[in-house]
């Protein structure tokens, strides 16, 4: 018996493992590959916010970031390799958003580093560029073992959730309340208001000669130089590819071969040889803000608001929801940024009744898909 059971135990599972067990709950953390196995563990785990001009999206980002990077100094600074970032636009159209954000931002910018500059290709050099102060790498296992420390960990498929006389058994294991951060998986509850945008990333480790001095986004995602010689190069891309559904195996070597042609278009890198592939699936949502907070039952709320599919409009607290029922997913290639800050509003909701902001609820998706369908 366990006062939660989070299914998914990739960096939203395990952050919500941590801040549940902190608060002094019982937690199950299930997932049928292992903590940090799928794309969480394939992530290049870079924290760093987005550069957007404005809206919601620039407004979340720039929260998590700011969490992010505290929350990683004070419990996780062994697995933080803290460092400058130098972002560079990859288009016409990021030209503007760079520049904008170059000139509005309020956060500490620093000198491109000349040693990284002189590494830029020509190509690179033509676009706009900003470099902050401080963004970081963090080992994504390591974080995510040391979140679920204090849960209890079960390798485990799960088919599906049952709920009765006020508990939910998951495959045996019985527990008050279920968390879902299980991402580009299958839904486990009908939630037909969500369809996550299944994206697959690739990452890999290699050895060259080249020494990179900070942190680069650009075609791909750079790490700085990691034991002098190790640089990670990851990208969450492939947006035809499906890990989870494709019969087709991933070819490895065509994989390589991109990160390696989009990454050498920034910066030249020499005698490389690869280390390590990592690949996994990230889940994106279609108007890219994560979701987190209860799931809403779209069957019930029909039956009982059958107005809603004339286009009446109802609160979002006039909904019917699924009991004790809550889904933290949409994260995309920032859940080493959004992870710990949604883990803590969705715990702090969980615990103390926190109201999350309306921006961020799984409900904002049920009238978009009742006027799709319906309307």
């Amino acid at each position: 018996m366990f006062d939660i059971a989070i299914i998914g135990a990739g960096i939203s599972g395990c952050s919500s493992a941590y801040f549940l067990t902190q608060s002094g709950l019982s937690v199950a953390l299930i997932d049928e590959s292992g903590i940090a196995a799928g794309g969480s563990g394939a992530a290049g785990a870079f924290v760093s916010p987005k550069f957007v001009k404005s809206g919601p999206v620039k407004d979340v980002s720039e929260a998590a970031f700011t969490y992010a990077m505290q929350f990683y100094k004070e419990h996780f600074s062994d697995a933080t390799k803290f460092s400058e970032l130098l972002h560079l636009a990859n288009s016409e159209l990021s030209n503007d958003r760079v520049k904008y954000f170059k000139e509005h931002t309020t956060f500490t910018q620093a000198n491109t580093n000349e040693e990284c500059f002189n590494l830029l290709t020509p190509y690179a050099k033509e676009f706009e560029h900003i470099t902050l102060k401080e963004c970081a790498l963090v080992d994504s296992h390591k974080v995510c073992q040391g979140l679920a420390k204090d849960a209890t960990f079960f390798k485990l498929h799960v088919n599906s959730v049952r709920y009765e006389n006020g508990l939910y058994d998951v495959e045996g294991i019985e527990a008050k309340k279920v968390i879902l951060t299980t991402g580009a998986h299958k839904h486990l509850v009908n939630m037909p208001y969500f369809t996550p945008r299944a994206i697959f990333g690739h990452r890999i480790n290699i050895k060259t000669s080249t020494h990179n001095p900070v942190n680069i986004h650009q075609f791909v995602s750079i790490s700085k130089s990691i034991d002098d010689d190790i640089i990670a190069i990851g990208a969450t891309h492939d947006v035809h590819y499906n890990l989870l559904e494709s019969d087709v195996a991933y070819d490895y070597e065509a994989g390589r071969a991109e990160l390696l042609q989009r990454a050498q278009k920034s910066i030249a890198l020499k005698d490389i040889e690869v280390l390590e592939d990592h690949i996994g699936m990230r889940s994106a949502s279609i108007d890219h803000l994560p979701l987190v907070g209860a799931v809403v039952d779209a069957k019930k709320t029909v039956e009982k608001l059958p107005e809603i599919l004339r286009g009446k409009k109802y609160n979002a607290d006039e909904y019917e929801y699924f009991n004790n029922l809550y889904t933290i997913n949409g994260v995309g290639g920032y859940g080493f940024v959004l992870g710990p800050y949604l883990a803590q509003i969705l715990c702090d909701h969980i615990v103390s009744n926190e109201v999350i902001d309306t921006r961020l609820l799984p409900s904002r998706f049920l009238r978009r898909y009742i006027k799709k369908e319906f309307l």
